[in-house]
């Protein structure tokens, strides 16, 4: 379990992106590349760092599309690896979070729930 995790992260906030990135690098979790949007990160799903990700990491409440929007759209597209959505505003309905299979973490972050999450999601049998 040596192996380092890499997360692909959507969130428009700056400092917050910064702050989850510093914070996780210190569980070997690397949280690269950082996308401001969700439609930046659509631009982006054929770059090689996007595809050496395990997870895909959302900020719920983003510019234009939102990361349930985004969860969706990477899902009808054939995407499998496991989704977080992230927010500061309530979660959406356990319905959603099933039909998109994506789990759900607060802000602010709760450093080791979210890494015990995404490793979890990496290791764990499976979402």
């Amino acid at each position: 379990m040596s192996e380092e995790i890499k997360v692909v992260y959507v969130e428009d906030e700056p400092s917050i992106a910064k702050l989850l990135s510093s914070g996780l690098g210190l569980f070997g979790i690397q949280v690269n590349p950082i996308f401001m949007s969700a439609e930046d990160l659509l631009a982006h799903t054929g770059d090689a760092e996007f595809g050496d990700a395990q997870i895909l990491m959302f900020d719920i409440r983003l510019p234009k599309m939102t990361g349930v929007d985004l969860a969706t759209q990477l899902r009808a597209r054939g995407e499998k690896r496991p989704f977080v959505l992230v927010s500061a505003w309530p979660p959406p309905s356990r319905d959603k979070l099933a039909e998109i299979q994506a789990v759900f973490l607060p802000k602010p972050f709760d450093f080791p729930d979210v890494v015990h999450t995404i490793q979890k999601l990496v290791w764990g049998n499976h979402s």
